[in-house]
């Protein structure tokens, strides 16, 4: 039997619901509708004692409003459907079988907005799965700004083959990539992987591009199978030293030179067993004698009268020889006692005044010059991840640690209040057809 009026008040008998349509013995004889409202501000306006948090244009008008000051504003549950569905425009089409527990679509819009002033606009959490994943046909598939933009946390390596399993961020570009051979596990705080475009981009217009640190292990490290494992288009600064393992030739250091003919030439460096620098310079005999000052900036950065200097006539004589040495000069003589002014060039080689003690031919590893196996990673990215399935208890302090960081961010008002027995009190104002069921 249906009713009508503009004003209905209901009272509560069973201390729990104040209003409720039960349906039929079979769906022919059931509602169609629990409620139809239709009203100027809010079809429907459901509170849990106290109304939650106001001033949001969002909240009315509305379709539905839920608010609560210390309870779930609004709950959507279901089985085979989604627990909430929201969408702006008209027209949108999800592809199947789109079923989420909260479920945003829309055209030209976002699906779904999250915001916060202090914590995260969007957080994600899963057991097994990524806690948030995110897909696009023609632009990027997860985007983030601001002082962190994504942030995302692994806290389990299950032994499974999947790229990236247990990594906080895993961004895929088309297809994924290879994994790193070298590495016992692919697990990371960031993977980046693609099939045809880079991995990982980093840019920046007047900071580090891309920065990589650790206390232990390698900041950076790049590896290639059929290309280089490096690539340098601008000036390249070391601090610290800079070992080469050479496995194209004993001498792998080599400069790219350009040729008449169009192609390039490797040129490569000399090698010495001791740390030295070099100068070279030219001069002539007067009367068979020559004082030769050192240059005063190459002085600098050699041990102080520690050098050596081998010197070439550029003419004939009966030779030349190196007769004193000092901190800032050298004196070159003719042999034999001989007057003549023949000119000459001269090599100067010191040791490097900021080394200290060193080891000549010092021991490095074997390694280094074998092309099929490289320097392996120190000892803790060599550790064997720990593979196995998560017990019960690690995932209940999953769980745990996830729920008191949503404790943490609760803003200190919202506590929860004692339930109360209550009858609950609806007021409706709706138009209702007669004889609607």
């Amino acid at each position: 039997m249906g009713t009508f009026d503009d004003y209905f008040h209901a009272n509560a008998t069973t201390g729990y619901r104040a209003f409720f349509a039960k349906p039929g013995a079979t769906l022919q004889q059931g509602y169609d509708y629990g409620l139809v409202a239709h009203c100027r501000k809010c079809g429907v306006y459901g509170s849990r004692f106290v109304a939650g948090p106001t001033g949001s244009p969002y909240v009315l008008p509305s379709g539905v409003c839920g608010t609560s000051d210390s309870a779930t504003g609004v709950a959507g549950t279901s089985h085979t459907f989604p627990g909430v569905y929201g969408q702006v425009g008209a027209g949108n089409k999800i592809v199947p079988p789109g079923l989420a527990g909260v479920l945003g679509a829309s055209a030209p819009q976002p699906g779904i907005i999250g915001w916060s002033r202090e914590s995260y606009g969007v957080q994600g959490a899963s057991v097994s799965g990524p806690g948030v994943a995110g897909t696009s046909a023609l632009r990027p598939g997860l985007v983030g700004s601001g002082p962190v933009g994504i942030r995302g946390t692994g806290y389990f390596t299950y032994p499974t083959s999947e790229l990236g399993a247990g990594s906080g961020v895993v961004g895929v570009a088309r297809k994924s990539g290879p994994g790193v051979p070298q590495l016992p596990s692919n697990t990371a705080g960031v993977l980046g992987t693609s099939d045809v475009v880079p991995g990982v981009i980093g840019t920046s217009h007047s900071a580090i591009g891309v920065y990589g640190f650790s206390t232990a292990n390698a900041g950076v490290v790049g590896e290639s199978v059929n290309s280089f494992a490096g690539y340098f288009a601008g000036n390249v600064v070391v601090t610290g030293n800079l070992t080469v393992g050479g496995v194209i030739s004993p001498n792998p250091k080599l400069a790219v030179m350009p040729f008449p003919d169009g192609t390039h030439r490797a040129l490569y460096c000399m090698e010495s067993p001791e740390v030295w620098f070099e100068d070279f310079g030219a001069a002539r005999l007067k009367r068979g004698r020559a004082v030769v000052k050192i240059d005063p900036d190459f002085a600098k950065v050699i041990k102080r009268g520690d050098y050596r200097v081998f010197v070439t006539p550029e003419g004939d004589c009966r030779g030349l020889y190196i007769r004193r040495k000092q901190a800032t000069s050298f004196e070159v003589r003719e042999l034999g006692g001989g007057k003549s002014s023949v000119a000459f060039c001269y090599r100067i080689v010191g040791r490097r005044k900021d080394i200290g003690r060193y080891t000549r031919f010092a021991k490095i590893d074997a390694r280094l010059a074998k092309p099929d196996t490289p320097l392996p990673l120190p000892a803790a990215a060599t550790r064997a991840p720990h593979q196995r399935k998560p017990t019960a208890a690690a995932l209940r302090a999953f769980i745990a640690s996830l729920e008191q960081e949503a404790r943490a961010r609760t803003p200190k008002g919202a506590r929860k209040r004692p339930e109360s027995r209550r009858p609950a009190t609806i007021w409706m104002r709706t138009a209702r057809r007669k004889g609607e069921k």
